[in-house]
């Protein structure tokens, strides 16, 4: 259930960023504003690497002819050559961008255009010497990440000439009937490329030209290489694939290896917390905080206790030692001060001990998140070492690359932040629980609290981190936003939805901000009980004595009762005959009460000695005695049970009855033919 709200969520807080951030105003026949002109056209495609881009008061576009893949570490992110437009302001931009991107999609086409003229003019001539050289193929590992700087120059290589056409310089092809070409202008380079590049018309023509001539040489030795090694491109994908794979396996064994780890912390850190909330003497005096203390202090106290019971009296060296713990603790409970400080130390300790697991966990987490990132780096290497490969996708490598590093650095850096919040919420909810301590040493009110307050918050700051990534994804991706938060079905999910969401979380808020529970009460909501296991904004889980989990939603919370928060009671009643006697039968509880505080097993639970209420009830069904025990939380159903269990024995071995219902029934005899009324006093058993 929570996960589908938690999608619910991602739409609707995702929407409502693309709806007031994104959506571009419209515009009626008479406007007071008018719309911008300087935006991008929504009709170029993300990918396109000929978008138009503004730099400085231009608008540019690069041109992608024929990158080197032996030249990736140099010159991937360098198109070969950068056309520019004056934006204007009595001209509509959005022309002019497309007349600017038009123009570089025409330079690539004239490129191609006599790159295919040259091959298929060259297919049917004679074979050129050149199948000795084989520069292409690395004779070291250093020479596969360090190649030769050029190539040599290709015997198919065109002229490329500078020329001046209509008062313009321009770079063109002359005509080369030995090559099966004809003339064909490539670039025009004008006054606003040489602004927008910071050189001189002349100097831009002279790099463009080399630029072209080294573009034309890559292209036909790759066409070489293609007929060479027909199935060299594959193998070389087909290794980075194998590669990829290898090692996303090595990440994946790394990740599970971390995940093992953070499961083992959470199920320590699930026993720590759940020997605090469903046992309170976890911050007593008889908690230690390491698993081999606790095991010997419990074996002690059980033996203690079968000890008591069989009445066995034997000297010996274990008895002594019991003894001698007994006598301890009855002198810290005498001296306030030093169970004072006993009590604030372990509660300090078992803290300080939360903490460790908690930050611990937080390590392992930001491992996990990190691992999945070089998840994605890894598949993003391979997709840039396939396109890189194959000439005619080859212009993906500059997108992928650039997006993948955008989104490698965007997520790493929100899960960074994601996960230093962690730590701060859980270093500081530590810090102030231990200051809250001091002031009541005997509560565990605020352990119980940190440990809500810490899952809260920290699903708070995971969901922003994932919302704000969703949508930084998105717009880094080059996905139109307006199309999104225009969607009706999404604008219908989520005016269907965000109603209920929003009050749950507020609902939730004032749980959380009031007090009203916490992980590890006990509560009563809407005529459903139990213990509680987990807290968000959004539900509430109850597990009740069954087994059962109920999941509430917060906006359906509205009376709560708490059975078990800062202290719990024992309200006993017990009715005795009308006969008995009332001193005897409440001298009785009071002994009870006081062999039970003296007893190790049951002290650390009373917070206050026995309170008689006094008799509550005189009818024909007995005597009604009320008593009240104040104790720690959650130890009230416990006790209240021994106690029941030992004032019945007591009752039996005094002779004290329990009360039993009198009924009184008349009957007239009709055999004597006279009004002689006959009673009966019969007792009647309860049921």
């Amino acid at each position: 259930m929570f996960t589908k709200k938690f999608k619910y969520i991602i739409i609707l807080c995702l929407s409502s960023l693309l709806t007031l951030t994104s959506v571009k105003p419209s515009f009626g026949q008479i406007s007071l504003f008018s719309p911008s002109t300087n935006s991008q056209p929504a009709q170029t495609a993300p990918w396109d690497l000929n978008k138009a881009y503004i730099c400085g008061r231009f608008w540019c576009s690069d041109v992608y002819i024929h990158d080197d893949s032996k030249q990736v570490r140099k010159a991937i992110l360098i198109p070969e050559l950068t056309l520019a437009t004056l934006q204007t302001i009595d001209q509509n931009n959005f022309e002019a961008i497309h007349a600017l991107e038009q123009r570089a999609k025409l330079v690539q086409q004239s490129f191609k255009k006599i790159v295919n003229r040259i091959i298929s003019s060259q297919k049917n001539s004679a074979a050129t010497d050149i199948n000795d050289i084989q520069f292409w193929i690395p004779t070291s590992v250093k020479a596969l990440w360090e190649p030769a700087e050029t190539k040599p120059p290709h015997p198919w290589l065109p002229k490329i000439e500078i020329g001046i056409k209509n008062q313009q310089t321009v770079i063109y092809a002359p005509d080369q009937f030995e090559l099966g070409t004809s003339s064909l202008l490539i670039v025009t380079v004008t006054e606003n490329d040489a602004i927008a590049n910071n050189v001189t018309v002349e100097e831009l023509a002279l790099i463009w030209q080399e630029n072209i001539i080294n573009s034309f040489n890559n292209a036909l030795w790759g066409h070489e290489f293609d007929q060479k090694y027909f199935a060299g491109r594959w193998i070389i994908s087909a290794i980075s694939i194998l590669i990829a794979i290898i090692s996303i396996r090595l990440v994946e064994f790394l990740r599970s290896f971390l995940r093992q780890r953070s499961n083992y912390l959470k199920k320590k850190l699930n026993k720590l917390t759940e020997t605090l909330a469903r046992n309170s003497k976890a911050i007593g005096s008889r908690q230690t905080y390491s698993d081999d203390s606790n095991h010997n202090s419990q074996e002690i106290d059980n033996e203690t206790s079968r000890e008591n019971k069989s009445q066995k009296n034997s000297f010996n060296f274990q008895f002594l030692v019991t003894k001698i713990l007994n006598i301890i603790k009855k002198i810290t409970k005498k001296n306030r001060w030093l169970s004072s400080k006993l009590s604030r130390s372990k509660q300090k300790l078992f803290l300080q001990r939360q903490n460790w697991f908690k930050q611990r966990i937080n390590f392992y987490q930001l491992l996990l998140r990190l691992s999945l990132i070089l998840d994605v780096f890894i598949l993003g290497c391979c997709l840039i070492v396939i396109s890189l490969v194959f000439r005619d996708i080859r212009f993906l490598s500059v997108y992928i690359l650039k997006r993948t590093i955008l989104l490698i650095i965007v997520w790493m850096g929100l899960t960074i932040l994601d996960k230093v919040g962690d730590f701060l919420i859980d270093y500081y909810l530590n810090r102030w629980a231990t200051e809250a301590h001091q002031t009541n040493p005997e509560s565990n009110r605020y352990t119980l609290r940190i440990n809500t307050y810490s899952t809260t918050l920290k699903q708070a700051t995971s969901f922003i981190s994932i919302v704000l990534g969703i949508y930084l994804t998105i717009w880094l991706v080059g996905i139109d936003t307006t199309v999104l938060a225009g969607a009706g079905i999404v604008a219908v999910a989520v005016a269907f939805l965000s109603r209920n969401l929003l009050e749950d979380m507020l609902n939730g808020v004032l749980i959380l901000w009031s007090d009203r529970y916490a992980i590890g009460d006990v509560i009563d909501v809407n005529g459903m009980g139990g213990f509680v296991e987990s807290i968000n904004l959004f539900v509430t889980s109850l597990r009740n004595l069954d087994g059962q989990l109920i999941a509430i939603p917060n906006s359906q919370i509205s009376t709560v009762i708490n059975h078990t928060k800062d202290w719990s009671r024992v309200n006993f009643t017990i009715k005795i005959a009308w006969y008995e006697d009332i001193k005897k039968a409440i001298d009785i509880m009071i002994n009870v009460a006081k062999e039970m505080q003296n007893e190790p097993q049951w002290s650390d639970k009373f917070l206050e000695p026995l309170e008689v209420l006094g008799v509550d009830d005189v009818s024909h069904e007995g005597i009604l005695i009320r008593v009240l025990i104040r104790t720690k939380p959650l130890e009230h159903w416990p006790l209240g049970r021994e106690f029941r269990l030992r004032v019945k024995q007591d009752f039996d071995e005094a002779n004290i009855s329990l009360g039993i219902p009198h009924h009184t029934i008349s009957v007239i005899n009709d055999a004597q033919n006279d009004d002689q009324l006959l009673s009966y006093n019969i007792p009647r058993k309860n049921s």
